[in-house]
Parts: C-alpha cells; structure tokens; sequence
C-alpha cells in the first residue's frame, strides 16, 4: 500500500514538469533551427494540449553549459532533443522533426495516454 502511494506521489509530481523540446543550434545550423520553427509555429494548440515547452540554445558561451549537460559538440550544427516529463531524453535527432514524429512519439507514451484518459 506504501508502495502505491509512493508511486501515486512521484506520478503528481511528475505531472507538474512540462515535455521540452530543446534546441541546440551553431551558426551553421541556424537554417535548420529556422525550419524547425516553422514547422511547429502552426501547432501552438497541439503543443499546448502536450504540455511542451521550448527551449533554444544558440552556441554561445552563455549557453556552453546546456551543450555540455545533453553531451553536443559543435560538430553537429543541430540537434533537437525531446525531454518526458520524467526527465529522460525521448528522441535527439540532427534532422527537423516533424510535428506528426513528434506528437505521435508523445502520444505513444504512458503518461500521455494517462492524460489522455483524465481528459478526454
């Protein structure tokens, strides 16, 4: 019963954390950063409905720490990396992803079929 109650708990709290969609970017890779962009500025009320939020970090020395924590170099002009609400890396990808890979990657997922139950 602990047990349970225990894991009730950390789902709560689990809940409460956006999905973020964090994307890493050099000079080089500002085209793809851009095409990304595009391609989810007509979702605003999909994203929204998932709870994402994004995030962009443009190589600078401001953002240098962020490249390191999710291991990027450089070398990879763009990377875009989704986040679950536990924290874990969902999909990293050097490619734009496409609002359909994204969304159904979300909707595949336990938690989001969770929510999707609670409010139909």
């Amino acid at each position: 019963m602990k047990a349970l109650i225990g894991l009730t708990l950390v789902a709560m709290l689990l809940a409460d954390q956006p999905r973020k969609v964090l994307l890493f970017y050099t000079e080089n890779g500002l085209a793809k950063w851009k095409a990304q962009m595009n391609a989810l500025e007509g979702h605003r009320k999909d994203i929204l409905e998932r709870d994402i939020e994004i995030k962009s970090f443009p190589y600078s020395k401001r953002n240098a720490q962020e490249w390191h924590r999710w291991e990027l170099d450089t070398a990879n002009a763009f990377t875009f990396i989704l986040i679950g609400r536990d924290g874990g890396e969902k999909l990293k990808s050097s490619e734009v992803v496409t609002p359909d890979k994204l969304f159904g990657l979300i909707d595949a997922m336990p938690m989001r079929k969770q929510e999707i139950k609670q409010n139909p």
